[in-house]
């Protein structure tokens, strides 16, 4: 039975309510984490990929900021600040049920004297914006809605230490880069995504809130041939992910 755990080089004394927000790191340990006996939920927004993006969704979880107003098209509402599934006919229902959502990460994150340790994985500095608002994702509207955007280092940044003051004391976190190739902005374009990230951490990492765990440079690195990637040549394949777990789990133990 897991008594403790380690986040870096602090010792919780006894095992923390994990939250993953992000890219699909954080969906790949849900079922490794359940076997290690840890309580694990995330994403309750769907996959997210930028870092303002995801910073938000904090923020909307602790501190009951609000989304961004609804977007109707042609008769579909759509919360731009989620997922792709985060659409519906009905504006009072699509409502409903993304308060319901955060109700419910509120309530499973709410333990009286347990640690909560946030798990996130940042895909890519690239973000889109509708309108000059950034929006987490354009759920296949139509593409003349949207402008894609390098997001600066300075404003991600800003956007985290903000975030990262406002978050209760008992909240770690654990950063990573997705490994995963973005190619359909092109190679450059995505391992430029990545460095800015990558950079941003690094400063990031003063807080005593937090940590980082190289999965980016495990997956490029370390294991470098295609023989881990999937036939696409940009997701990690299943041998790939195993590796990366094992490594995953050994930083967290004690």
């Amino acid at each position: 039975m897991i008594t403790a755990v380690k986040v870096g080089t602090e010792e919780l004394s006894a095992p923390p309510f994990f939250l993953g927000i992000g890219s699909c790191f954080v969906s790949n340990l849900d079922p490794y984490l359940n076997t290690w006996g840890y309580r694990y939920q995330f994403n309750p927004l769907g996959t997210s990929f930028n870092p303002i993006s995801i910073a938000k969704q904090l923020r909307w979880i602790f501190c009951n900021e609000e989304l961004s107003p609804i977007f109707n098209h042609q008769g579909t509402f759509h919360q731009l600040d989620a997922a792709n599934k985060w659409q519906d006919e009905n504006e009072k229902r699509l409502q409903e049920a993304l308060e319901n959502a955060r109700n419910a990460s509120k309530q499973y994150l709410n333990q009286p004297g347990k640690e909560v340790v946030l798990i996130i994985s940042l895909g890519t500095a690239h973000a889109w914006f509708k309108e000059d608002h950034l929006v987490n994702n354009c759920h296949k509207l139509p593409g003349q809605f949207f402008q894609r955007r390098l997001l600066s280092k300075e404003e991600i940044i800003a956007e985290w230490k903000h975030t990262l003051q406002q978050l209760p004391e008992n909240v770690k976190i654990i950063f990573t880069v997705s490994p995963v190739r973005y190619t359909r902005i092109g190679l450059q374009e995505n391992f430029l995504g990545k460095s800015i990230l990558r950079t941003v951490i690094e400063d990031l990492l003063a807080s005593p809130k937090v940590v980082y765990f190289p999965s980016f440079e495990i997956i490029n690195d370390e294991l470098r041939d295609y023989s881990f990637f999937e036939s696409n040549g940009t997701h990690p394949n299943s041998k790939a992910v195993e590796v990366v777990m094992k490594r995953f789990k050994a930083f967290l133990d004690i």
